[in-house]
């Protein structure tokens, strides 16, 4: 029997958690529960194989810039507690999200570099990715994916019956996870020559298009062409005819519902979109009353205080709607001048990788990185999936993957 390539009557410590992780990056877009009981293991199970091999000497990766960076920032993560508006609450979610988050990554970085593992970790992402596109294009065809109210203003969009959601909790949140995966699966797809692998990208590619469609988050659809033009300009210019036709078909087939809803981005019809505003109004009146932010998981003790627009303190409102000025909002300025300080090295870093690696598959991965943060941040302007811990996990995951592949030297 092989796990992954090995052998059980060989697998050691080492290997049995990197198995884990591969079960883990299955599991985190199918269940944020089952994935955190996958993390516990495997992290208790490297804590182990570390205590075994503790007399030999880690090889660095991170430099030291990087690394004062990334322990500086979860550090005033977790110092930011102290001024939220419940410690306790905040305190236990910096321990089970960033604890899982961080953990995750340390976990890539240690265990998933060897050989061609990055490769197999990322065909596991695809995977699970293709089940999750697959089974929200049911779910709307066929399941229970009726409207819930706070997902639209059926006032402004009756002919707006279902959004798909899949595993994801939220059709938002499923949406930023589709525009991961088409992202990846364009990087990955140019840099090959035909095969199997190429007919797999491809068929996930058109799962994870459709599904998006059906979530009908518009913030999403804007990411998702941002993604397809920076790939089709920068990287692939062969794809120029199939993304302009592409779309052509897309508004052509669903020019009354899906052009309603794109547009009313811009003229403010709904609800949804009035809130926006009036998040990202109430939260610079917070960042300029707290330029060292209301702490990790502080922003919603802090917004009812600033809220002018719903003024009704029992509705929960867990984030702003906004990557960076929540980021700002709960980590001050300085917070958020670390977050971007850190992403732009990695993507620096994935630019030299594209350019550098003579392994096809290494330079796809990091072509579709490069356009992943694309996506994340256009998606973020609108939104903030960020806060949700499966797709925190798999950006800290993509991010670690990012180093080990400037490692990769197998052919």
């Amino acid at each position: 029997m092989n796990i992954a390539g090995y052998k059980v009557s060989e697998l050691d410590m080492e290997q049995i958690v990197y198995a884990l992780l591969v079960l883990l990056i299955f599991v985190i877009p199918l269940s944020s529960l089952a994935a955190s009981w996958v993390f516990v293991v495997a992290f208790v199970c490297a804590m182990v194989d570390c205590y075994k091999r503790r007399e030999e000497k880690g090889k660095k990766v991170l430099s030291k810039k990087l690394k004062y960076c990334l322990w500086g920032l979860f550090s005033l993560s977790a110092v930011s507690v102290l001024w939220s508006g419940n410690i306790f609450a905040s305190a236990f979610n910096f321990a089970w999200v960033v604890g899982q988050e961080a953990g995750s990554f340390w976990l890539m970085l240690r265990y998933g570099a060897k050989g061609h593992r990055p490769l197999f970790l990322m065909k596991t992402f695809m995977l699970s990715a293709g089940l999750v596109a697959l089974y929200g294009i049911w779910q709307y065809c066929y399941g229970s994916s009726l409207q819930n109210a706070e997902w639209s203003d059926r006032a402004a969009f009756p002919e707006l019956k279902r959004r798909a959601y899949s595993t994801l909790s939220n059709p938002n949140i499923l949406g930023s996870f589709l525009v991961l995966t088409v992202a990846y699966c364009a990087g990955i797809f140019a840099p090959l020559r035909g095969g199997k692998t190429r007919i797999a990208l491809f068929v996930v590619f058109i799962l994870s298009c459709l599904c998006l469609l059906l979530t009908f988050s518009r913030g999403n659809w804007v990411a998702l062409f941002c993604v397809l033009f920076v790939f089709v300009a920068f990287f692939y210019h062969k794809a120029f005819l199939p993304f302009v036709g592409g779309g052509i078909m897309v508004l052509y087939l669903g020019w009354n519902t899906f052009a309603h809803r794109l547009l009313s981005i811009f003229i403010m019809e709904d609800t949804s979109a009035e809130l926006r505003f009036a998040y990202v109004e109430s939260t610079i009146a917070m960042i300029r009353e707290h330029p060292w932010g209301v702490g990790w998981y502080g922003y919603q003790f802090a917004f009812p205080e600033y809220d002018f627009y719903l003024k009704d303190p029992t509705v929960i409102m867990y984030h702003c709607h906004n990557l960076y000025l929540n980021i700002a909002a709960e980590l001050g300025i300085v917070g958020l001048i670390l977050f971007l300080y850190i992403v732009w090295n990695f993507f620096n870093l994935a630019l030299h990788i594209r350019k550098e690696s003579k392994i096809s598959w290494v330079r796809g991965i990091a072509c579709g990185y490069i356009a992943s943060l694309v996506g994340i941040f256009i998606g973020g302007l609108t939104d903030y999936t960020l806060f949700n811990i499966q797709l925190g996990m798999l950006f800290w995951l993509s991010n670690a993957l990012i180093l080990n592949l400037a490692r990769v030297k197998c052919p």
